[in-house]
């Protein structure tokens, strides 16, 4: 379970109900998912027992947004079978449920001051565009703990960003896990956008759980992860080499839609924030269902083309039913 800081404390007993009342795991995957059976469609009506995809699309070209596509533009396929699409928002227009883990460990402690410098900045964007938004703030060092629960007041999720110190082991796997399972997994509005802002060296040195497992379980639960890697931030300059660990954080971002970003340099750092920030707004949403409907809990993998247009596609990759 995850931890909650100590100045939290005020809320200690609102937290404590909320934590009671998390399913485990097994019992979290009976009940309504985002894009699965039960779910209420965009056009208002319920679908009782049919298994619906909700799928979040970004388009860019050399770096920018494809605006301006329609679901003609888009074909869908789940293992190799092409799809109907039933279903399309140009841009989305669902509410965000965002996540802001930051890595607290040791190694990043001297990059800490802008990471939370750049995170602020973040929060100021997303919470200032509209109030339906909502974001949750994190870190994970020998621990994972919970600063600030989903809201969308930007004092508090600030005041909570500028109160964090760095030190101990690096449990990324096992904070991206925890977070969806006991924060995203169970959120008050099945419609909502699910958003994982990961921002670390990516070196994972102590979690039981592991890069499957955390992808498994962001996919499950229609989570879309982007990554900043400070692996290789001077804040100064330097080179920007993809090593191992970055390129497990590539990985894990991309599998589940998401991005990855490399700066090197402050400035860099955020632009990365703002590029997502933008990117979050400027999404397509392709509602499917898929031909298959047997629960056979195997592996569907999805494959997207565009037709008409150029630009590389951000889906998530696959997911399990």
């Amino acid at each position: 379970m995850i931890r909650h800081s100590v100045p939290a404390v005020l809320t200690a007993a609102i937290l404590f109900m909320a934590a009671a009342s998390l399913a485990p795991l097994g019992q979290a995957e009976s009940q309504t998912q985002p894009g699965k059976s039960g779910q209420t469609n965009q056009n208002g009506n319920q679908r009782i027992g049919v298994l619906t995809v909700r799928l979040p699309i970004s388009v860019k070209e050399k770096n920018k947004f494809v605006g301006g596509l329609t679901e003609n533009n888009f074909q869908v396929f789940e293992n190799g079978k092409p799809q109907k699409i039933e279903g399309f928002q140009a841009p989305s227009q669902l509410p965000l449920d965002v996540a802001i883990l930051m890595d607290t460990s040791e190694s990043v402690k001297l990059k800490l001051p802008f990471e939370k410098d750049a995170a602020e900045d973040f929060v100021s964007a997303i919470t200032t565009y509209r109030r339906r938004d909502n974001v949750l703030f994190a870190t994970f060092d020998s621990d994972v703990e919970l600063h600030q629960d989903f809201t969308p007041n930007q004092e508090l999720l600030i005041t909570a960003i500028k109160r964090v110190k760095a030190g101990g082991y690096t449990k990324l796997y096992d904070a991206i896990y925890r977070v969806i399972e006991e924060k995203m997994a169970n959120t008050q509005s099945a419609e909502s956008r699910r958003v994982i802002l990961m921002l670390s060296d990516g070196a994972d040195t102590a979690s039981q759980r592991t890069l499957k497992d955390a992808i498994e379980m962001a996919q499950r639960y229609d989570v879309s992860i982007f990554g900043i890697s400070t692996k290789n931030f001077t804040g100064i300059t330097s080179g920007m080499v993809e090593n191992a660990d970055d390129k497990e954080m590539r990985r894990l971002c991309e599998e589940t839609g998401g991005q990855l970003f490399l700066p090197s340099q402050k400035a860099e750092l955020f632009r990365a924030f703002e590029q997502v920030a933008h990117d979050l707004r400027q999404e397509y949403i392709v509602f499917y269902t898929p031909d298959d409907q047997e629960h056979s809990a195997k592996r569907r993998i999805i494959r997207v083309k565009l037709t008409g247009a150029q630009g590389h596609l951000y889906h998530k990759l696959g997911y399990v039913y």
